[in-house]
């Protein structure tokens, strides 16, 4: 049975300074303790690819999921209809299990084949609920979600900070924010400020991706909203490529991505409103085509930078200079491929793939994906004057574009799914403008020093059949401790596929992997932490983590930190640098167990204990 751990009497000191405590079942005050030294500098051990016995199983059929995507067609005509859609992954009634909801298109005049509107018209989101066991119910009724416009993908965080899980619904058209009250949603996007513009460069407005988080360092979650390009159902580009079945990207302006800050409850409504802040955080970028956007410390001085994937031209990553953003992508060097070329870029994941400490970028795209490596600065923190991040582009140098190239990547994620202490590469593929070009998924195993092997042969069945593939989530749900994922697929009347990890772990008996989940819980209204790091920077494997939840295309992540541990059973202390900028250290003795670690609040000690 998985054990959960409290916590207790963490020390706040002054910024950058923290202090351990012991980790105890009881919420006691624990006495200080210096770091522990590892019993070993070996690195853990993974263990054999027999023991294992490792595959991945689509449990899809019998879990309940009735799902079926739409985009209003049975082939693609329009990028509208081969863009999306994603997974949101989301705790939405509280009760410690992942709950899924997905999202759809829909029969659309001018664009779908008439002949298949009573067909497809009634495409629709919907959520599922996890009752155990790889069993789901659709509640997207009961929970008060009537969502039907056509869906991309969906924001996941707790913007108001009462406890519990809301939703941001985004389409080709009006976007719509349900706050969660305890289960029940209730559409507040008029009262909350997040409704407008309807166009964009005189065209619907269409949002892909976003994500919550405190750019502001004040306390509170702001929201930032991806937007794509102007689709004109009309337009026909009479300077269409000759490859071009239909009008691709290049064929539309952009739309500006927009950044709402959260000013708190009205006084007198007690909604939250956010303020469209775009302009004034110099974030200008009313042609960019954004399709996907992450939140980082990149530069690791306390506060978080935005890193956009952009289709068909430049990368941009703005930097954070304190309520002000600055575009440093081309100084960076994560604007361009290797040859210094735009690309199709879907979205940035985020994970440390060499244990240096720093947050390396994983780019997929349509040619053959680009990882950038962090060469500067270190996850230390960085209070110094301002600096741009500097990285280097190593796809082919580290085992992925020979394997990528050629093949249509969506949504990936670096997480260790093996659990033996480094972050592992899964991609999901599928062709872009023809439906017939399915791809099986890629999982790329680390060597613990950044380099990959492609091992997708070796995972079963399953993962060896062709998809057309677009969004994925990435978290563990059945809660066994090793990382599972959804993904939605284009292929026609096709279901999601759901893609169950059956890593055998140490919890199991037999000689298999250690873990630890951690989840991270800011005080006050911040409570998603996103941003937070974690770092473990003694012993071998080092390691850093950063609480990320829009990593994937057009999807929602698992919050929670999954640490391997391999054949370790040893933790030792944990340290958390939180969005704030305070941070606090623990110890925790125990593996294969799910821990809460609750940030401290100014001035009291005992208020970090865990649950």
């Amino acid at each position: 049975m998985l054990r959960v751990t409290r916590l207790a009497g963490f020390l706040v000191l002054g910024a950058g300074a923290c202090a351990p405590t012991e980790a105890a079942p009881q919420a006691a005050p624990a006495k200080p303790a210096a770091p522990p030294t590892p019993p070993s500098a070996a690195a853990p051990t993974p263990p054999s690819a027999t023991a294992m016995k490792w595959a991945f199983e689509n449990v899809v059929a019998s879990s309940g999921i009735d799902f079926r995507h739409t985009f209003g067609d049975d082939q693609f005509s329009k990028i509208l209809e081969d863009t999306g859609s994603g997974v949101a992954l989301i705790d939405y009634d509280g009760d410690g299990k992942l709950d899924v909801f997905l999202s759809s298109g829909h029969w659309v005049e001018g664009v779908s084949d008439p002949a298949f509107k009573d067909r497809t018209s009634s495409g629709r989101s919907r959520l599922y609920r996890n009752l155990g066991d790889w069993k789901f119910q659709d509640v997207t009724d009961a929970a008060g979600i009537h969502e039907h416009g056509f869906g991309m993908g969906a924001v996941v965080g707790d913007y108001d900070g009462d406890g519990d899980e809301d939703l941001l619904v985004l389409n080709w058209g009006p976007n719509v924010l349900y706050r969660n009250d305890g289960g029940k949603f209730s559409d507040v996007t008029a009262a909350c400020g997040v409704a407008g513009p309807e166009r964009l460069n005189g065209q619907p407005k269409w949002s892909v991706n976003g994500f919550f988080f405190d750019y502001d360092r004040d306390g509170d979650e702001d929201l930032w909203v991806s937007n794509y390009l102007a689709f004109d159902p009309g337009f026909h580009d009479p300077n269409l490529p000759k490859e071009y079945p239909y009008e691709g990207p290049e064929s539309y302006r952009g739309q500006q991505s927009q950044l709402f800050r959260n000013d708190g409850p009205d006084p007198k409504t007690g909604d939250v409103r956010f303020v469209d802040v775009t302009k004034e955080a110099g974030l200008e970028s009313p042609d960019a085509k954004t399709m996907g956007a992450v939140a980082c410390d990149f530069d690791y001085d306390g506060d978080l930078d935005v890193f956009t994937a952009l289709d068909s031209m430049p990368n941009a990553l703005w930097r954070n200079d304190g309520k002000k953003f600055k575009q440093v992508a081309a100084d960076a060097g994560v604007a361009l491929d290797k040859n210094g070329q735009a690309m199709a870029s879907m979205h940035g994941t985020v994970g440390d793939v060499d244990g240096d400490l720093r947050f390396d970028l994983f780019v997929p795209n349509l040619a053959e994906g680009c990882l950038y490596r962090a060469l500067l600065p270190s996850a230390r923190p960085n209070p110094g004057p301002k600096i741009v991040p500097l990285f280097d582009e190593e796809g082919a140098k580290r085992g992925l574009a020979k394997v990528l190239k050629g093949s249509g990547a969506w949504g990936s994620q670096l997480a260790d799914f093996d659990l033996d202490g480094d972050e592992d590469l899964l991609v999901v593929l599928g062709g872009a403008f023809d439906l017939k070009a399915g791809e099986h998924d890629r999982l790329f195993l680390n060597d613990g020093t950044g380099n990959f092997r492609d091992v997708s042969g070796e995972l079963g069945p399953a993962f060896a059949e062709r998809w057309v593939s677009r969004g994925a989530a990435f978290g563990d749900l059945d809660g066994d401790g090793d990382l599972d994922y959804v993904v939605n697929v284009k292929d026609p009347g096709a279901p999601p596929r759901v893609m169950r990890n059956d890593l055998v772990h140490a919890s199991h008996g037999g000689d298999a992997p250690h873990w630890l989940s951690i989840k991270l819980v800011g005080a006050g209204r911040g409570r998603d932490a996103t941003g937070a790091i974690v770092m473990r920077d003694a012993g071998n494997p080092r390691l850093a983590k950063t609480v990320v939840r829009a990593n994937s295309y057009l999807s929602q992540c698992d919050s929670r930190l999954l640490i391997g541990l391999g054949s370790s059973t040893h933790v030792g202390s944990i340290q958390v640098r939180w969005p704030d900028g305070s941070s606090s250290e623990a110890k925790v003795d125990a593996v294969d167990q799910f821990v809460t670690i609750v940030e401290p609040s100014p001035g009291d000690a005992k208020s970090g204990a865990g649950k």
